[in-house]
């Protein structure tokens, strides 16, 4: 200790300077969750499973929902893994043949399977099961699900897009091509004044352009339909072919058949014309033993003319 006051100099002690500590002001910073514009339509406490590879496999743990927008008036259903708050199932609810069929998991009556195109993370279809602590709060899911998938069949198209929002793009698309027709119809105006070669040149530019705009306005409805009639196309021309292979069939059939019988008919000409052979030899053997047995006749007669005129000589 005393050596301690003796090493201490007042003179290197600092006594001067600013030591009050900065305040830093933190701002609430507002996150969205993208659920500002919708209502909530249902919700309940689940656990979320997905199928994948050849396996249920648990996918998430949390509130789940069927949210409804306010202005579009459509219904999605979201589930966010409670600790972490990811989205683990997030998809419109759009029952036809193949998608959002809710059908209860192995028998059980709390768990309600079910397939669909999820955007989670990106665009993949998923079969999901959803399980409940009860099977009320199962049958309640089930209730508001098929719900949900009413109210949404009157606002999706085919494709389970927003029939507004592709609408809107059929307008925004026919827009754009009038602006490209409008601008068309001027270059050609300033392509008057120009030389040919520019002008030719101008038109191919022009016609192009229009072509692209048209390629670009036709709607996916039209390519489905093309799509459709060349699968129509194509199998009418099976048709007509599996019809041309039975009909040839039937024809190969038809000559084997005439071929037979001609076989058969020929084959009884033969037969026919043998007997009459045979028969037109035993006939002239017939005959011949006939003139043999008449000319013996003939032979013993004579002799015995001959005899009789031989003892009437005698006699005389």
């Amino acid at each position: 200790m005393d050596d301690d006051k003796n090493d201490y100099n007042p003179e290197e002690e600092v006594t001067t300077g600013n030591w009050n500590t900065p305040k830093i002001e933190l701002k609430e910073v507002e996150i969205k969750t993208g659920e500002e514009d919708e209502s909530l339509f249902w919700s309940g406490r689940s656990k979320l499973y997905r199928w994948v590879e050849g396996e249920w496999k648990e996918r998430g743990l949390g509130e789940s929902k069927l949210l409804l927008h306010k202005k579009k008036g459509i219904i999605r259903f979201l589930l966010r893994q409670e600790k972490t708050l990811k989205v683990v199932a997030n998809h419109y609810i759009y029952p036809n043949e193949s998608y959002c069929k809710l059908v209860p998991n192995a028998g059980s009556e709390k768990i309600y399977a079910w397939t669909v195109k999820d955007f989670a993370e990106e665009p993949k279809i998923e079969q999901f099961a959803l399980k409940f602590n009860t099977a009320e709060a199962a049958k309640l899911f089930k209730q508001k699900f098929d719900e949900a998938g009413k109210v949404n069949l009157k606002l999706l198209d085919d494709k389970g897009q927003l029939k507004a929002k592709v609408e809107k793009e059929n307008d925004e698309d026919k827009k754009e091509q009038e602006k490209e027709k409008g601008k068309t119809g001027n270059d050609k105006v300033v392509g008057e004044d120009k030389d040919k070669d520019k002008k030719g040149t101008t038109e191919k530019e022009n016609d192009k352009e229009k072509e692209e705009g048209e390629k670009k306005d036709k709607p996916d409805d039209d390519k489905e339909e093309e799509e459709e009639e060349e699968k129509k196309k194509k199998k009418k021309e099976k048709e007509i072919e599996n019809e041309n292979e039975v009909k040839d069939k039937e024809e190969d059939k038809e000559k084997l058949k005439k071929n037979s019988k001609e076989k058969q008919n020929e084959k009884g000409a033969q037969d026919a014309v043998h007997d009459k052979g045979k028969a037109t030899d035993e006939k002239i053997k017939i005959d011949k033993e006939e003139e043999e047995e008449k000319s013996s006749k003939e032979i013993l007669k004579d002799e015995e003319k001959k005899k009789k005129e031989e003892n009437i000589k005698r006699e005389s």
